[in-house]
């Protein structure tokens, strides 16, 4: 009997939506009570005070939110967060979440000068909580530094003074924060000191470093989003030496980056918000970085996605709809189980073998 092996099959990924009603979902991150929390930047903030930035005008408020997904039920348990947004919806407040020593920390943005929140914002007391670190217990929140304030006395990169904490993750001494308006990646400790672990350098454009993510090998690793024109292609992931603070371009020709996550595999996956360049609109993706440099397609057709995770299970969770109030979502997408397939030829027989049936399934299939 002579037994012929099947051509290797692509690998397919499958989503399910496991959250949804969200708003302005960002990061997102898994507890050690094995929760998924969710930072949610906000709603529509009508009647505030009003500040001028980057997308316009944007009305500060209190919708922030932090949601905990645990066994199918999604519960908002921390509220009353800051947050700005503009007329569109889109809305700059809690951007992401993460633990360090089983405690929950989460950054709420700004994405503007932080003199802003006690001029132009100051007839609202709780505009000073923008563009800072917080822990949170169950509902109960703590404000650990003034990322903010950090950006003002001592602005890193010694160009415009500009807040913006994006993303977060746990570092071997604290948290990692990448400012992507200050264009650093910061060290905190759970007391609360801050200290610049590196600096993005205009590339031509500005580099708005987004996604953070310790290595296997200890190293950290910082995606870009890149500023205008945004081009296709110009998003670097760097490396930083967690000894001598030593930064060097790990990958190159990503576009448009918001998330890094390492898989268990060794490997890194990048999330990109758009694969065609912000100017371009369209959807983004999840991408493989591969031995060589090159990368590859896992998962497209994500909308307006920010925040990564990997879980124990080996399923990749993503926030998309992550600009817009009430319709955002978390996807789990996972590699769909193939069944064996086979051909079998039994000489003196002429016996072919019979082929498995496949379930149908609504996927998308990778190379």
């Amino acid at each position: 009997m002579a037994i012929l092996a099947a051509p290797a099959q692509a690998t397919v990924y499958a989503s399910t939506v496991i959250a949804s009603g969200l708003d302005n979902p960002r990061g997102l991150a898994f507890g050690p009570d094995g929760a998924l929390y969710i930072a949610e930047a906000g709603a529509l903030n009508p009647g505030g005070p009003t500040v001028v930035g980057a997308e316009g005008e944007a009305a500060f408020g209190t919708s922030g939110a932090i949601t905990r997904l645990f066994q199918g039920t999604q519960t908002r348990t921390v509220t009353g967060l800051p947050s700005l947004t503009n007329a569109a919806g889109t809305a700059s407040g809690p951007q992401d979440v993460a633990f360090y020593n089983g405690v929950g920390y989460f950054v709420v943005g700004l994405g503007n000068n932080p003199a802003v929140r006690t001029n132009e914002l100051g007839s609202a007391p709780e505009a000073a909580n923008l563009a800072s670190l917080y822990s949170f217990d169950g509902g109960a929140v703590t404000k650990i530094a003034d990322l903010g304030s950090y950006e003002a006395a001592f602005n890193p990169t010694g160009d415009q003074v500009d807040s913006n904490p994006y993303h977060l993750t746990a570092g071997p001494s604290g948290l990692l924060v990448v400012d992507a308006g200050g264009n650093s990646l910061l060290s905190v400790t759970d007391a609360g000191t801050i200290s610049a672990v590196s600096t993005f350098a205009d590339m031509g454009y500005d580099a708005v470093p987004t996604g953070v993510s310790v290595g296997p090998d200890g190293a950290f690793y910082v995606g870009q989003l890149t500023g205008f024109p945004f081009p296709p292609g110009g998003a670097n992931v760097f490396r930083i030496d967690p000894t001598t603070n030593t930064q060097s371009v790990f990958a190159t020709g990503f576009t448009n980056i918001t998330d890094l996550a390492w898989g268990a595999d060794g490997s890194l996956y990048v999330l990109q918000f758009t694969d065609a360049g912000l100017l371009n609109g369209g959807t983004g993706s999840i991408q493989k970085l591969n031995g060589d440099g090159t990368f590859s397609l896992i998962y497209g057709g994500l909308a307006a996605p920010t925040g990564l995770e990997i879980g124990a299970d080996g399923a990749f969770y993503v926030t998309q709809f992550s600009a817009s109030a009430g319709i955002g979502q978390v996807l789990r997408i996972a590699a769909v189980p193939e069944p064996a397939s086979w051909a079998m030829m039994v000489a003196g027989f002429g016996l072919l073998g019979c082929a498995l049936r496949r379930r149908r399934v609504t996927v998308r299939l990778i190379g």
